[in-house]
């Protein structure tokens, strides 16, 4: 019987021992846990993504949300939890048939009467603001699953949230794992009263609560991605003496083609000081490559850098290289899988200086717009104007929208970024905020991320024919399986476009992307190797200001346009990914070439064109003295383009004919531009 009853005792005893929680804090993870969710944190009705459900509203008082079904299998200090209720106060319970009123506005220390047992606890948000909501959404694909539990726009302790002080927090359950972590979000203003208790209380006399709580402050600043957040893990058991997790390759993500250096950081997450290990990577999954690290002292909780002792020998294209440790003090690692971190690097047949492309999404009409626009200007303004490609696009809302809204620029909104509030910026297709949110820091990491393409070209616009005509090259430093170019004609500076914002003159407005904004599909190529592409646009018609930016009144590029100064025109380039991620690999601001016809090189020594007057064709012939291409370009009186050829001439004689029995008669223009801009132009006449 004694026997029996040691038994049950140790039984106990082991089960008790298991049901208790460890938590890591992740202070610098700028991240969520485990990359899972890469949503926005914006209010309900402010941008908050699809997906999100409402589970409470705002309330004076405290109160408890009802009942939710966690929708997979959870287990909370080893026992079943298959709902949990929220109050705006901060706390989730899994004790949902607890008659213990939602717990105060007021933060206390942890563990606490007032807190029902099984609890998760962020105790001292508020719900007082009209638009703080408690939000849920499942994330992830089973069995990796996370629920997100979201207290949204919310206040600290007795404080309204305003248009200034407001908070983001989460609390997070983990399918498989049972991990349950809480997430400090965001917060904008509240400066010292940012203030919560946060933890996991197990019963009235049993918590373990983050350190610092009840006055755990707030570490997250305002940045609505999860570039800035810290998290919490709570892990059911016993915090094992061996476990490691390298937490980042710190190798850069693009690098040049041969040998490379494999470095990361490593954390110890067990409770022994480690002072010696075995470092691993493998590249693209293959064999992998192990050196010992010793000399060591890491604490637990501590990290520590290292670098692999043997280079990868990297080929071009998109790798991903794992790491992680194994044999720790000469031990096993006690959790696995929370070991390796992957990163993707890119390897290019060299580094090339990267062009950030800036597009801010604006209009005339949109109050907050103007101190968008004023802080882009005020960060950009005093750098190397060549350093950077920036495009504006004039928007048809809020309101009538701008007078200058076309339908390329909502288009480019609505269909690339699926964008639906302004003012919006992104950066090279990632970042994607305000414009009052852009930074020096974030205009020098842009700057400083090596470029995918080389690209350059030029630029000309004939005043006469209101016509523009760009040369470009290019070529991928990495083994491209394809990309898109996209051309912008911009305006300098526009101020016929003012509205109701205040704003009195607007900078680089697009007015026209070459062919629409689609742009143009690039031919899969190797590093290195170059192509090229000509285009042009004439604006058609006469300059029109619209009444406003409704669809029914914006401009109609076959029959006007909106051109101020055809001489404040210039040309913007960039490429971009065809992919989901977005990403712009290079853009460039064109060279300008001289804008008279008459100031470059004449090359009409080398044409001949007959006959003239014409009926049925018009024959060009070239005295080539080297491989040429050639544009050539029929323009009628009214400036619109009727014909245009890009033709390669070689060495000698070339004759290229251009039919004209489908063109009426009348008096046009016939333009040949060679690759250098040198160009011709002649009237002819066309007679049947």
């Amino acid at each position: 019987m004694k026997k029996a009853i040691y038994i049950v005792i140790l039984l106990l005893f082991a089960k008790i021992s298991f049901a208790q929680y460890y938590y890591i804090p992740w202070a610098n993870a700028n991240t969520n846990p485990n990359g899972i969710n890469t949503d926005p944190e914006y209010p309900v009705g402010g941008g908050i993504l699809a997906g999100w459900t409402t589970i409470q509203a705002p309330a004076a008082v405290p109160t408890w949300s009802p009942s939710q079904t966690i929708p997979f299998a959870f287990s909370f200090n080893g026992t079943a939890a298959t709902n949990y209720k929220v109050s705006t106060s901060g706390v989730l319970t899994f004790d949902v048939a607890s008659a213990l009123a939602a717990p105060s506005y007021v933060r206390a220390a942890l563990p606490n009467a007032n807190i029902p047992n099984s609890s998760v606890c962020i105790w001292g948000l508020n719900a007082l603001g009209t638009n703080d909501n408690i939000v849920a959404k499942t994330l992830g694909t089973a069995p990796n699953r996370q629920h997100w539990i979201q207290f949204t726009s919310y206040g600290y302790n007795n404080t309204a949230s305003d248009v200034s002080n407001f908070t983001y927090w989460s609390i997070v359950l983990e399918e498989s794992t049972n991990n349950i972590y809480i997430v400090d979000n965001r917060t904008g203003g509240y400066t010292g009263n940012n203030k919560v208790s946060a933890g996991v209380q197990i019963s009235a006399t049993n918590a373990v609560s983050v350190a610092t709580s009840p006055d755990l402050l707030s570490l997250a600043a305002g940045d609505p991605t999860s570039a800035d957040n810290t998290y919490y893990t709570f892990k059911q058991g016993t915090q094992a003496a061996y476990d490691m997790s390298a937490t980042s390759v710190t190798t850069a993500s693009f690098v040049v083609a041969g040998n490379t250096t494999v470095s990361g950081t490593i954390r110890n997450l067990g409770s022994a000081t480690i002072n010696n290990y075995i470092i691993n990577y493998k590249v693209d999954g293959g064999a992998t490559v192990s050196a010992p690290i010793t000399a060591q002292s890491i604490a637990p909780l501590a990290s520590a850098n290292f670098t692999h002792t043997t280079p990868w020998n990297a080929s071009i294209g998109t790798h991903t290289v794992e790491v992680w440790a194994t044999s720790i003090n000469g031990n096993a690692d006690a959790n696995t899988a929370d070991d390796s971190k992957i990163k993707t690097i890119n390897v290019l047949s060299a580094l090339v200086q990267r062009v950030p492309l800036f597009e801010i999404f604006t209009s005339s009409t949109c109050a907050p717009c103007t101190p968008g626009n004023t802080n882009f200007h005020s960060v950009v303004d005093d750098e190397n104007q060549a350093s950077f490609v920036a495009i504006k696009y004039q928007q048809n809302f809020p309101g009538t929208g701008d007078p200058y809204a076309t339908a390329e620029a909502v288009n480019r909104r609505t269909n690339m970024y699926a964008v639906t509030s302004i003012p919006r910026m992104e950066i090279d297709g990632g970042w994607n905020q305000n414009a009052s949110s852009f930074t020096q820091a974030l205009y020098s990491n842009a700057v400083a991320n090596p470029a995918q393409y080389e690209l350059n070209g030029t630029y000309f616009v004939n005043d006469f024919n209101k016509t523009v005509l760009a040369n470009l090259k290019f070529a991928p430093l990495y083994n491209s399986t394809g990309a898109r170019l996209y051309v912008a004609i911009i305006e300098n500076k526009t101020t016929a476009n003012v509205k109701s914002n205040g704003e009195t003159e607007f900078k680089q407005v697009m007015k026209k992307m070459i062919p629409n904004e689609t742009g143009t599909l690039l031919a899969a190529k190797n590093a290195g190797v170059w192509d090229s592409l000509k285009v042009s646009y004439t604006f058609n018609g006469n300059y029109k200001l619209p009444v406003d930016g409704a669809t029914a009144n914006q401009i109609n590029h076959t029959i006007e346009h909106s051109v101020e100064e055809f001489t404040d025109l210039r040309v913007v380039a960039w490429i971009q990914s065809t992919g989901a991620d977005k990403q712009v690999y290079q853009a460039y601001n064109l060279l300008s070439t001289p804008t008279n016809i008459n100031s470059v090189e004449s090359i009409a020594k080398y044409i001949k064109i007959y006959p003239n007057p014409a009926s049925d064709k018009i024959s060009i012939n070239y005295a080539a003295n080297k491989i040429e291409n050639l544009l050539i370009t029929l323009i009628g009186n009214n400036g619109n383009i009727i014909k245009a050829l890009d033709k390669n001439v070689s060495i000698g004689n070339n004759t290229i004919s251009i039919s004209t029995q489908d063109i009426v008669d009348g008096i046009y223009y016939l333009s040949i531009i060679d690759s250098k801009n040198n160009s011709h132009t002649q009237a002819v006449t066309i007679k049947k």
